[in-house]
């Protein structure tokens, strides 16, 4: 295996917004070009891919009381408010 340089730490930097449709034109066309040629990458996105669908197949068998959900949001809110800061 290839040892990660600064394009592969840059790329996972990006996957999961990548995966979720939340990057603009720019990063999705680097994104892509990068997987195109590394697998170790590619490997990665696909395992958080699996992963994602996993977790949204067995999150749809239960109810999630209200409270939960909110404080979740609340939570992640403020998680992404720090990321945009920092």
């Amino acid at each position: 295996m290839a040892k990660c340089g600064p394009e592969c730490e840059e790329t996972l930097r990006e996957i999961e917004r990548f995966l979720d449709h939340e990057v603009d034109e720019v990063i999705r066309a680097r994104v892509e070009r990068h997987l195109s040629g590394c697998g170790d990458c590619t490997d990665k996105a696909t395992f958080r891919v699996h992963l994602k669908a996993l977790i949204q197949a067995k999150c749809a068998e239960h109810e999630v009381p209200d409270g939960l959900r909110d404080r979740l949001r609340t939570l992640l809110a403020a998680v992404d408010t720090g990321l945009d800061q920092g």
